[in-house]
């Protein structure tokens, strides 16, 4: 690789331990090239004029706001990509939104790059993030202003509070997820899969949540998103995997009736190419026999056909079960039933609500359960709530259902309370 066809990178800083740690990581991939260094602003603009680096690394624990000053200089005269390092304290966090509105195109956090050093994972995020930013090129992370009710001043002064407030959220979210695991803030709770003729348990659904003492309980429908985007995912996913398999060992050794945990697969999950090796290390550690731990899957996965059909015919060699999860609500579902080894289809609540009331959705699920009859499928229905909705999934001929009717997602002691009625 020649000159040309490397990054250049000025990290502007005053700290001999950011600079130190900038150089490390850096030297971990041949296609960035640390080209200068520089304690403020307008010495920055000097390096830029000479150097022309593509990317630039602004330090926010710059003391005198000197830091928000050269992001400012180089906006004006130089502007190029712009990556600051924010800290994790609240000043920080104020620093770093005060430059995204001044034109940084993204943000890191210090105590990362510390961590990036003993950690792989952490390395290439934050490599992959540079390069993305320079791909990506200046441009501003506010929308522009939109006319509200003729006030121009007024919707772009809404806009702005809001997306500092989503910003400032993201942050913190990110920051404190990297601690997670390590805090044991984690936990799983588990929602029952229900036979409807018999009214018996047969199977369970795990659900991550997360409660940190900063920021409370978050959902995961924050937190996921973050955790698949800073690779985080594949060691939380881990921890989901063995904990899901260890407790259902140790309901079935407490003498509790065997069945299926269900355990969700994200899609970056999904594309590593460990993950058979993965479940079944956990299998073996736990003593789980493969036939009580089932996957589940959407149409979001977004892979590869081949690979994706590669990769579950070895999770099927294990002997564990795949379940299509939120079947319909994308435009692969009969593509995915058609190509991949499924086991079971999960019809998405979204079809299931007021299924009594709908004449639509009463025809889209009698076929899907129809369909999957057809196919050797098994079938759930989501997001049953109603002895109306459970009713009409009777008269369809579908045999398990999951929602709020019987049971809202639970801890390990509810559960247990449940599956002792079963004995």
């Amino acid at each position: 690789m020649g000159p040309r066809d490397r990054y250049g990178v000025l990290l502007v800083s005053e700290s001999i331990d950011s600079q130190e740690v900038v150089k490390t990581l850096f030297e971990q991939d041949e296609q960035f090239n640390l080209v200068g260094i520089a304690a403020h602003g307008h010495a920055a603009l000097a390096c830029m004029l000479c150097d022309k680096p593509d990317l630039v690394l602004i330090d926010m624990a710059l003391p005198e706001l000197l830091g928000l000053t050269a992001l400012q200089l180089i906006m004006e005269h130089s502007p190029t990509p712009v990556i600051v390092l924010s800290t994790s304290t609240s000043e920080g966090s104020v620093l770093t939104i005060q430059a995204m509105r001044l034109g940084a195109a993204d943000y890191f956090h210090k105590d990362m790059l510390v961590e990036g050093l003993h950690r792989e994972g952490i390395i290439s995020y934050f490599l992959e993030r540079c390069k993305l930013t320079i791909q990506n090129g200046v441009k501003g992370v506010y929308p522009a202003a939109i006319q509200m009710d003729g006030n121009a001043e007024l919707a772009e002064i809404s806009s702005q509070m809001f997306n500092e407030v989503l910003l400032r959220r993201r942050m913190d979210i990110e920051f404190h997820l990297r601690k997670a695991l390590k805090l044991q803030e984690f936990k799983l709770v588990y929602q029952p899969v229900v036979e409807i003729h018999t009214s018996r348990v047969v199977g369970l659904e795990c659900l991550l949540r997360w409660n940190n003492r900063h920021l409370g309980h978050v959902p995961p429908t924050e937190f996921i998103a973050i955790a698949e985007e800073s690779g985080l995912i594949h060691e939380i996913g881990k921890w989901v995997l063995r904990e899901a398999c260890t407790q259902n060992q140790k309901w079935q050794k407490a003498g509790l009736p065997p069945m299926f945990v269900a355990v969700n697969l994200s899609r970056k999950q999904f594309n590593d190419c460990r993950l058979s090796l993965t479940i079944a290390e956990i299998l073996e550690e736990t003593g789980l026999e493969p036939k009580y731990l089932e996957l589940e899957i959407t149409e979001s996965l977004s892979v590869d056909a081949r690979l994706a059909s590669d990769t579950l015919g070895e999770l099927k060699k294990l002997g564990v079960r795949i379940a299509m999860d939120d079947f319909g609500t994308g435009y692969s579902s009969l593509g995915y039933l058609r190509d991949f080894p499924i086991d079971k289809m999960k019809i998405d609540k979204s079809f299931i609500k007021d299924l009594q009331n709908q004449t639509v959705n009463a025809v889209i699920v009698n076929t899907m359960i129809t369909m999957a009859k057809h196919l050797n499928l098994l079938v759930v229905a989501e997001g049953v709530e109603t002895e109306e909705e459970l009713q009409a999934l009777r008269a369809y001929g579908c045999r398990f259902v999951q929602g709020y009717y019987y049971s809202k997602p639970v801890e390990v002691q509810h559960i247990e309370e449940m599956l002792v009625h079963l004995i």
